[in-house]
């Protein structure tokens, strides 16, 4: 079976207080978290998870502290750190489509695109929780041709090494991705597991729109994975390749 090799590409920050992360606790403490994209070969494919922001101003509308260099645009920082193109990548999984992570989905014209068919529902229909945090404007016809989704119904296959686990809890349709590498399988999480503390500690994020839901997707990747990297996790390095062990 192919093994996987995986990076972790920083496209920008937020500043907030550290209880956003970890349901109040650590309240009042002020803490700065990478948004988290990730990079991932078998040697043959070019696969990104999640890409990022579309626009700073108007993300700031739902996350006030968010910050971006040059060199975090999503664009930019895969080219820095996996030396690929836009159009060099084959396929692009949105763990949701919250708009830090699925902001540069448009980018990318030669990828296919995969996510749960109930994300892809709850997106264009919000809860009004989750409702700031949707742009269409980062997943519609005008980003994604129709042509380029692969709607998904459940736990799924993608390539040998490579699947997607239903992770619900942080939004209806979530899903982590697992990678098969030489050191175990590492979950790239989203943010069902903002922090590893997440799932590590069974705290739940502070955005959640299905309590009991959350703390199974938690057992969920306890049950399979080795490693993690969740969605913005302030331990892990830009670039790097080690991330953090599940307990």
């Amino acid at each position: 079976m192919a093994k996987w090799t995986l990076r972790a590409i920083q496209v920008g920050s937020i500043d907030l207080d550290r209880s956003a992360m970890t349901h109040f606790k650590g309240k009042g403490e002020r803490i700065t978290v990478p948004i988290w994209c990730a990079g991932a070969t078998d040697g043959i494919h070019k696969v990104i998870v999640d890409t990022g922001i579309r626009d700073l101003e108007e993300y700031r509308k739902a996350e006030p502290g968010v910050k971006q260099t040059p060199d975090q645009v999503t664009t930019a920082a895969i080219k820095r750190v996996m030396g690929w193109e836009p159009d060099d990548i084959d396929i692009v999984i949105n763990t949701h489509l919250h708009c830090d992570h699925s902001g540069s989905n448009r980018e990318f014209k030669n990828a296919k695109f995969y996510v749960q068919k109930k994300e892809w529902e709850a997106a264009f229909n919000p809860l009004v929780p989750e409702a700031p945090f949707y742009d269409k404007l980062c997943y519609d016809k005008n980003a994604v041709n129709y042509f380029q989704w692969n709607f998904l119904e459940g736990d799924t296959e993608i390539l040998p090494g490579l699947r997607v686990i239903t992770t619900p809890g942080h939004t209806r349709g979530h899903q982590s991705v697992m990678f098969d590498t030489k050191d175990g399988v590492v979950c790239v999480s989203g943010d069902i597991c903002n922090v590893a503390e997440n799932v590590n500690g069974n705290l739940e994020p502070n955005i959640v729109v299905m309590v009991p839901e959350t703390y199974e997707s938690f057992e969920r990747i306890r049950q399979f994975a080795h490693y993690i990297l969740p969605g913005h996790e302030p331990a892990i390095e830009d670039g790097s390749d080690k991330f953090i062990a599940v307990l």
